[in-house]
């Protein structure tokens, strides 16, 4: 099963290939092309999650930047109404940042991203808000 980090849900979908290392780049991209609405995924607080495996930043189970992450973390899986062990659909995980991530969450969340400058991911939760907004209700 893949352990996601809840920062990592918004990541995953504005992700380019830009990365710290080329094994890093690798495994995101395994990752993000093997999910589909349907893959069940497992979310983790407080320690490194798939995605992490061949960071060089980490430093066994954390981060060396723990208390970003850890802020990152908490503050979208508050928003995201998730919980550390919580399983979900990737489908359910869109779903949950369609409907609850704003803007104004987004920048104010997601500022101490050194990422969050390239705009790809601003851009990807508009793209993604547009397209649920626009899908026909069951």
């Amino acid at each position: 099963m893949i352990k996601f980090r809840p920062h990592h849900f918004l990541c995953t979908l504005s992700f380019e290939g830009k990365g710290y290392s080329p094994e890093f780049v690798k495994n995101y991209f395994e990752i993000k092309n093997s999910l589909t609405p349907e893959t069940v995924i497992e979310i983790v607080l407080d320690t490194a999650d798939s995605i992490c495996q061949p960071c060089p930043n980490r430093q066994g189970l954390r981060c060396a930047t723990e208390e970003k992450v850890l802020a990152l973390d908490a503050n979208h899986a508050k928003i995201l109404g998730v919980s550390g062990g919580e399983q979900l659909s990737w489908g359910e995980a869109l779903d949950k940042i369609a409907t609850k991530m704003t803007l104004e969450d987004f920048h104010r969340v997601c500022a101490p991203c050194g990422w969050k400058e390239l705009g790809v991911c601003e851009k990807t939760l508009r793209d993604l808000k547009n397209r649920t907004s626009t899908k026909p209700r069951k």
